[in-house]
Formats: structure tokens, C-alpha cells, sequence
């Protein structure tokens, strides 16, 4: 993390005092990022969490850079990430190529928020 890119701002996230995962805004170009979120630990997943996280990076985006669009990508065999970026309002779309996820292989799915 001393040594991102340029183009990426990660921010941790904590519970208590535990850091258990992080926040990405990857800039495609000055108004529009795409969002990562990670949640280490397993046990932590499905409390909402990630969308809490995801809602707070997006805040400051739009504050601090101004952005306007919002990208993310997901795996289709990714429910809870799929559930989690429609309840945020992302849109599917498209669906590109295929990664491994969890040992198999998977479609991935792209999704946007555009903000007014």
C-alpha cells in the first residue's frame, strides 16, 4: 500500500480496531472510478459489511474527486456481491469473459452507477 498507483486510492476498513479488509476507487478517468471492496475474513461476510464500505468509499469519491460514474465487476457465481451492487443501485451492463472463481469457472459480470 506505500506504493499504489497513481490512479488508485485503497482505503482500509476497520471494525473496532481490526483492519479486516479494503476499499479501491481505480480512476478510468477523472469523473469515473471502478470500485473494489474485500472483506478478509469469511465470517464477516453477509452483515452488510461490504455495502456499508461500499457506500462510504462511493461518498468520498464523489466529494474529493467529484466522480460521477461508478463501475464494479463481480464473478456470476458471486451472489452476494451481485445482491449487494443492485441493492446499491448498479446496473448490470455486460458479461465478459471468464475467471476462475472458487475453482471453477465463471462469467463475469460488469455493473454501473451513474450519479447526478
Amino acid at each position: 500500500m506505500n506504493h499504489s498507483p497513481e490512479n488508485l486510492v485503497r482505503m482500509g476498513i476497520v471494525l473496532g480496531k481490526e483492519l479486516i479488509g479494503y476499499a479501491d476507487l481505480a480512476f478510468v478517468n477523472e469523473h469515473a472510478v471502478e470500485i473494489g471492496i474485500a472483506i478478509g475474513k469469511s465470517e464477516m461476510w453477509g452483515k452488510g459489511i461490504g455495502a456499508q464500505a461500499a457506500i462510504l468509499v462511493m461518498e468520498h469519491g464523489t466529494k474529493a474527486y467529484q466522480l460521477t460514474e461508478f463501475f464494479a465487476e463481480t464473478h456470476k457465481a458471486n451472489i452476494r456481491s451481485i445482491k449487494m451492487l443492485e441493492k446499491l443501485g448498479f446496473q448490470e451492463v455486460s458479461r465478459v469473459g471468464y475467471e476462475e472463481y472458487k475453482g471453477k469457472n465463471s462469467r463475469l459480470i460488469q455493473y454501473e452507477l451513474l450519479k447526478e
